[in-house]
C-alpha cells in the first residue's frame, strides 16, 4: 500500500537529473521504513514515489528512477 504525504510535511524539488528533499527529512524516514515507499508532491512536476533501497533513496516518476538527495 502506497502512502501519500502531502506536500506540506515533506518538500522535494527537482535539481537537474535528480531530487533534493528540502523539507520533512524525519517524517519520509518514519514512513519509509514502515512501507518502503511514499507518494509525494513536487511543485511543477505532480506525483512521484519515492522508494527505499538498499543503495538509499530513489525518486521513481514514469518509470524513471532517479536519485533523491538530502539538502
Amino acid at each position: 500500500m502506497e502512502n501519500f504525504i502531502s506536500s506540506e510535511h515533506i518538500v522535494i524539488v527537482r535539481d537537474g537529473e535528480a531530487y533534493r528533499l528540502l523539507h520533512g527529512h524525519l517524517r519520509l524516514a518514519n514512513v519509509l521504513r514502515g512501507t518502503g515507499m511514499a507518494r509525494v508532491e513536487v511543485k511543477g512536476e505532480g506525483q512521484i514515489t519515492v522508494l527505499k533501497t538498499r543503495d538509499g533513496w530513489c525518486a521513481d516518476r514514469n518509470g524513471q528512477h532517479l536519485p533523491l538527495r538530502i539538502a
